[in-house]
């Protein structure tokens, strides 16, 4: 029987409703009673490391869970994590970037709190830990949601409460967990580079584009120190003109800036050369993100700017031709 460790953080796969609200109150033994025939095909360690929605962890949360997922790894077979729904995506990224990923470590939670009418945190778990759990899925970080597997990297939460709420845009999932077991679509495994990082020690912040935005979110960033700046530019990674002479200044100021795009789905590019072109941003020294979301750049340039010293190495994180498992093959016959 495989040996699974259970870490719960809280979220709506813990919370019951009363006359303020869901606030998570269910623990992990808790969750586990209510569930028990959920849990009967694996030898499960119960861990209940915090009890917070998702939206108000804070990085050194994240940072205390991956430290306790090191520290179990060598002793089970999977690591299952509760978690709440709406930023499970980005504490899953930021795993499969400064994880080992000895053991597979799959996320799961719940749109639905633990006394209403048909929760959905049961199908989640028993689904989390078949994945963890399985024979072909022996490495990499993952969530599993309404019945499919998504790697950390691509995965987004597509709507706020409808329990079908995470797909991983042009890459689809992983798995999808049918009654005869689970049909891969492709490999299991991690779409990112370690970065083994213990401790998160640069600021960065995430500048949203618009029409006719201004450089001002840029300037008072700089002003405040920041060490990094995410622009979730328009299209191929494009900005207003005034907004693009904000982020020049920037870097100028040693300000590292990672350009990604708005758009659900496509890569950042230089094509454009106008003033706040893509082209024009990246000769100025901005770095291109290629697919990554905002949020998940931010994690990412929060773990390089924590482990670099040197630019050139930044740069390498977020270089393409340098991805594990996509991203550009080129051949000869490329024009």
């Amino acid at each position: 029987m495989p040996t699974i460790h259970a870490i719960a953080t809280g979220g709506t796969i813990a919370c019951t409703s009363g006359p303020d609200g869901a606030v998570p109150t269910e623990s992990v033994q808790e969750l586990a009673r209510s569930y028990s025939d959920v849990f009967e095909h694996v030898d499960v360690e119960l861990d209940q490391l915090t009890q917070t929605p998702s939206s108000e962890l804070t990085l050194e949360d994240l940072e205390s869970l991956a430290h306790r997922i090191r520290t179990v790894a060598n002793d089970v077979d999977g690591i299952v994590v509760f978690h709440g729904t709406d930023t499970i995506e980005e504490t899953a990224y930021y795993l499969d970037l400064v994880l080992e990923k000895d053991v597979p470590v799959v996320l799961t939670g719940a749109q639905r709190a633990h006394d209403q009418v048909s929760p959905d945190g049961p199908a989640n778990v028993r689904g989390a830990l078949n994945a963890a759990s399985h024979e072909y899925i022996r490495d990499g970080v993952y969530v599993f949601f309404n019945d499919l597997l998504h790697a950390a990297r691509p995965v987004t939460k597509r709507h706020s409460s409808n329990p079908n709420a995470y797909d991983s845009g042009n890459y689809g999932p992983v798995a999808e967990r049918t009654p005869d077991g689970f049909w891969f679509y492709r490999r299991p495994e991690s779409l990112s580079r370690t970065i083994p990082t213990r401790e998160l020690t640069a600021t960065v912040t995430v500048v949203p584009t618009s029409t006719d935005t201004s450089g001002d979110r840029i300037r008072d960033a700089v002003d405040r120190g920041i060490d990094g700046i995410v622009v979730d530019a328009l299209g191929l990674g494009n900005v207003p003109g005034n907004m693009a002479a904000a982020v020049k200044d920037a870097i100028e100021m040693g300000v590292t800036v990672v350009v990604t795009t708005r758009c659900r789905n496509g890569i950042v590019s230089d094509v454009y050369g106008s003033d706040g072109g893509g082209k024009t941003l990246k000769e100025a020294g901005a770095v291109f993100a290629s697919n990554l979301s905002a949020h998940k750049a931010r994690l990412k340039l929060l773990v390089a700017l924590s482990t670099c010293d040197d630019d050139g190495d930044i740069r390498a994180l977020f270089d393409p031709e340098r991805y594990t498992g996509h991203g550009y093959i080129r051949t000869k016959h490329d024009v």
